[in-house]
């Protein structure tokens, strides 16, 4: 007899030494599946270089300026500033990221509860009875029965499988972060354009103003020749039509106006949203970047760590589906009390436990579990293609802003020329005209050229102004100056 319980003390100390070194196992065991390495993408160093008179002026920027965030505020309007925290507030898109990103980290807490064993306590009590019939003794039978018992189980996470779906887990939930922020960089973009797009349509009602109030003065100066005898019905007719034109072209603009500012308010999600007038004209022009800013700068993109972290992920479930292949090991207890007599319940003669080891290896799944693994693998491929797209897509983004940037600058140059000129000569042409030196064609053509050229530099003012924009939204929201010396 007391060999028999030497043999049993033996076996429990066999047991706990197997359980333990399972246990070790489980926190120093291998993680199958490959480890994340960044993708090598051949991108240049820098930006192409702008042209020589371009790159005077950013390198005297860059002295000068430096940047953050909030690249808005560059524009020097309050009411920009406004709509712009209302939107990043309000606005439907945000609110739904929000909450994108609420379930992402609600996710990544599932799958880290996985590192823990689970505890659970059950209680329950049952009163039971038996017919004369249903006992041997042809008496019937009833009891009592109460039990209570803390239970647990715990996987040994051996292979790594639930380590790497941890991975998996916290990259997601990484990625939804800077999905939230790619959803505020777009909709500031997006109000910042629109809202230029406003200030463009306020100074087009300007200009169109301006020819209306001087055609209007032409055809009170034909009226007064025709009144004279000095010209034909044809002037007036001519002056006329001109004017009306002028008023439709005004009536048209003020029209985009409204619907304009109808999209900022669906935007800011004040729906009753009025902008008093303004003039993209009056706006300053971000200053320029500094020549030869580093591709490194894509980093700085929502998208792309997006898409990194999506990646990322897809190469963990890699992981995963791997460790699918091989056994799965757990820890299994329970700790209480059950006792058909209530007075003796909690008592030690009614403690009940148990301790269990066990062990699941796939043996055949008719190719569900390969297949699951196949899948990943060709999931994390295509992750991969995803993410050298998005990052050459950047890439180009930025290139395109940075010529448009530079460009708009020239083309403005040339603009303000024109436009100069072009009021000039309608000024002596009206002039010529009331002096009875050129017909009433001279008068027409000089305002219908002043007309276009007042136009054209506020078109291309905004468009200047947008593509400022445009650059701060590719570049993941602006860059900031270092200080060589540093």
């Amino acid at each position: 007899m007391i060999k028999h319980r030497r043999q049993l003390a033996g076996s429990g100390s066999n047991l706990k030494f197997t359980i333990g070194l399972l246990v070790a196992l489980g926190l120093s065991g291998c993680t199958l599946g490959p480890d994340y390495v960044r993708p090598q993408l051949s991108l240049p160093d820098a930006y192409r270089k702008a042209d020589t008179a371009s790159n005077e002026q950013a390198q005297t920027t860059q002295t000068t300026t430096s940047f953050n965030k909030e690249w808005w505020t560059l524009f020097n309007d309050s009411q920009l500033d406004s709509l712009m925290l209302t939107a990043l507030t309000d606005n439907a898109d945000v609110q739904i990221a929000i909450a994108r990103l609420s379930q992402a980290e609600a996710i990544a807490r599932q799958a880290g509860a996985a590192l823990y064993p689970t505890l659970n306590l059950g209680a329950g009590a049952t009163r039971a009875s038996s017919g004369t019939v249903a006992t041997t003794s042809g008496v019937a039978v009833s009891a009592n029965t109460s039990q209570a018992a803390f239970s647990t189980s715990y996987e040994l996470d051996i292979w790594g499988r639930v380590r790497r779906n941890i991975e998996s887990a916290t990259a997601l939930l990484d990625a939804s972060r800077y999905d939230r922020v790619g959803v505020s960089l777009t909709l500031s973009g997006l109000i910042a354009n629109t809202y230029l797009r406003l200030r463009s349509l306020d100074a087009q009602i300007s200009v169109l103003n301006d020819s209306v109030a001087t055609r209007e003065n032409s055809l009170r100066i034909a009226k007064a020749k025709f009144d004279g005898g000095l010209i034909s019905p044809i002037d007036i007719s001519q002056a006329t039509a001109a004017l009306a034109s002028s008023q439709a072209s005004l009536s048209e603009i003020r029209r985009q106006r409204g619907v304009v500012q109808n999209q900022l308010g669906v935007l800011t999600g004040k729906l009753d949203l009025v902008v008093d007038a303004g003039d993209v004209r009056k706006l300053p022009v971000p200053p320029l970047p500094p020549a030869g800013l580093p591709s490194s700068l894509l980093e700085n993109r929502p998208d792309v760590n997006r898409a990194e972290q999506e990646l990322r992920a897809a190469n963990a479930r890699v992981g995963v589906s791997t460790a699918n292949l091989f056994p799965t090991i757990s820890l299994t207890g329970l700790f209480g009390a059950q006792s058909v007599d209530f007075s003796a319940f909690l008592t030690n003669q009614s403690t009940v436990w148990s301790a269990g080891l066990g062990l699941v290896q796939p043996i055949f799944s008719g190719g569900l579990l390969q297949g699951r693994l196949d899948f990943a693998k060709a999931q994390q491929q295509e992750l991969l293609g995803n993410y050298v797209k998005v990052v050459r897509t950047a890439f180009g983004e930025v290139s395109d802003a940075l010529v448009s940037v530079r460009q708009t600058l020239t083309t403005e140059e040339y603009l303000k020329v024109q436009v100069q000129a072009a009021v000039k000569a309608q000024s002596l042409a009206i002039l010529r005209y009331e002096a009875g030196y050129v017909d009433f064609l001279s008068v027409l053509e000089s305002q219908r050229v002043s007309n276009e050229a007042n136009l054209a530099y506020v078109i291309n003012r905004s468009a200047r102004l947008q593509s400022s924009v445009d650059l701060f939204k590719s570049l993941g929201g602006g860059w900031t100056r270092l200080d060589p010396a540093n």
